[in-house]
């Protein structure tokens, strides 16, 4: 019953918006120089982040330079909307997330049985909800972790079930939206990678535990925010730019060099400052959570 929505805005702003805006600003400079064709609707979409709206940017404009915006942009919208929910009544929120994850992709599903259903307003609607399907599961799971502590509860059995869950997303694969497989297989991975995280907050002398936090993936996971946003220039070919920005191996040689020089030259300093608008402490939540 204490929510800073002010301080969770500059928290977020403070993590995504500095390095996300030197990469528009950085792109405008390539775009310039080596004539990259990145129209300037483009360029809007991500600094506004509108990206999601695919269908537009895709179809009357190149997009491969900014389209990860997509995600950021569904990130955006849905911090956007739901915090609100959250600090008014909390279950109504609970009823929100709980209705994007399970009723949604029925309702899609008969969408898709019945046409007549299937266009206009009520398409828009449900195919832009369903876009914050992944954000809504780590919510849930975030309720059930730290409201309802079911980690000491499935805790015994985890090893186990971790390996299903690994193996099963690795055989689903991700499937590129839009069609009701896609709303089902990538629920199910979201549930997945959810169970995933909370069975392993709790330390633990598995070898699961181990792996998911050895070195080398934790300098991932720190780097990851930084990696996401650059490899757009790497990893989306366009003849236009130097080879070995865009060309295996060098490619990842640059995207790696970039992204550590982004994280602790430049984000750092602005990451310090989140834990001037921050009550509750990492080590305190973990405590409540176990």
């Amino acid at each position: 019953n204490n929510i800073s929505l002010k301080s969770f805005y500059i928290r977020r702003a403070l993590r995504i918006f500095p390095v996300a805006y030197l990469f528009i600003l950085v792109l405008i400079v390539l775009n310039i120089v080596f004539k990259l064709n990145v129209s300037v609707i483009n360029f809007l979409g991500a600094g506004l982040y509108l990206m999601n709206f695919s269908s537009f940017f895709r179809k009357y404009y190149s997009a491969d330079q900014t389209g990860h915006f997509w995600s950021l942009s569904v990130e955006e919208q849905f911090y956007l909307i739901v915090p609100f929910i959250l600090k008014k009544n909390f279950k109504v929120y609970l009823l929100v997330i709980l209705s994007i994850i399970f009723v949604l992709p029925l309702f899609i599903c008969l969408q898709y049985a019945c046409p007549a259903l299937n266009k206009g307003i009520l398409y828009a609607f449900t195919h832009y909800l369903i876009k914050f399907q992944a954000i809504a599961v780590g919510c849930l799971f975030s309720v059930l972790t730290f409201k309802y502590p079911i980690g000491k509860n499935i805790i015994k059995t985890k090893v186990i079930f971790n390996i299903l869950a690994i193996s099963t997303i690795l055989y689903i694969q991700y499937d590129n939206f839009f069609s009701v497989k896609s709303v089902f297989s990538s629920l199910l991975i979201s549930l997945l990678v959810g169970y995933i995280i909370i069975t392993n907050i709790i330390p633990g002398n598995d070898f699961i535990f181990k792996i998911l936090n050895a070195g080398f993936l934790k300098t991932i996971g720190i780097l990851s925010y930084s990696i996401y946003i650059w490899q757009q220039l790497f990893t989306y070919y366009n003849k236009n730019l130097p080879a070995f920005m865009v060309t295996f191996p060098l490619n990842v040689v640059c995207l790696i060099i970039v992204s550590c020089c982004s994280y602790y030259l430049y984000e750092k300093p602005f990451l310090k400052l989140k834990a001037r608008f921050s009550k509750v402490k990492v080590k305190q939540a973990l405590v409540t959570a176990t």
